[in-house]
């Protein structure tokens, strides 16, 4: 299962971090740099908490952590490109960094909006999509076949795994993790 939707608050956020640094073998990264600077990889939670300032994240509206893990063992074909900003807001020296690569696996850690919690998700490429997309990107992202599927199939599974393990009850299809479930905008 690539796609893992689920709500999480405070104490979750951290949880699954510790998960993902101290059980998976991986790197995080931002998933896009703020403009003009270099992108963040995080050695730890802790650093990830302090940037995206997740303790505080239930009391702030639209905000989200969006990260890319890299399997490190699944390929070294992992991409930081630079972007060109193309908005009309965007100054015309404006550019920002993007983490990038076939088998990353993508994971959203998000706030909350006007009507309460918005959903938090992981998910990754599948091979088979990744080779449909192959012919228009294989000169940014390499080939696909340089990635080992059964590697990035299984981080993200371990992930998946871990927030199906951790969390307390399902709203619909949701998973809820214990600090959502007993925060009152999950309701």
């Amino acid at each position: 299962m690539p796609n893992c939707n689920f709500y999480a608050v405070d104490k979750d956020y951290e949880e699954i971090l510790d998960f993902v640094f101290k059980e998976l073998d991986c790197k995080v990264y931002q998933k896009y740099s703020e403009p003009n600077t270099e992108l963040v990889m995080f050695e730890n939670t802790a650093e990830v908490m302090k940037y995206y300032d997740l303790a505080n994240f239930s009391a702030a509206t639209k905000k989200s952590a969006n990260l890319v893990l890299w399997p490190t063992k699944a390929s070294k074909n992992f991409r930081v490109t630079r972007v060109e900003a193309t908005s009309k807001k965007a100054k015309s020296s404006s550019f920002r960094f993007r983490a990038e690569g076939w088998g990353v696996i993508q994971l959203e850690l998000s706030g909350v909006s006007e009507k309460g919690l918005l959903h938090s998700h992981s998910n990754h490429n599948t091979e088979k999509l990744a080779r449909s997309n192959e012919p228009k990107l294989k000169l940014v992202l390499g080939l696909v076949k340089s990635w080992n599927w059964v590697v990035v199939t299984n981080i993200s599974g371990q992930l998946n795994n871990f927030i199906k393990y951790k969390s307390t009850k399902k709203v619909g299809s949701m998973l809820v993790m214990p600090c959502a479930a007993k925060s009152t905008l999950a309701k």
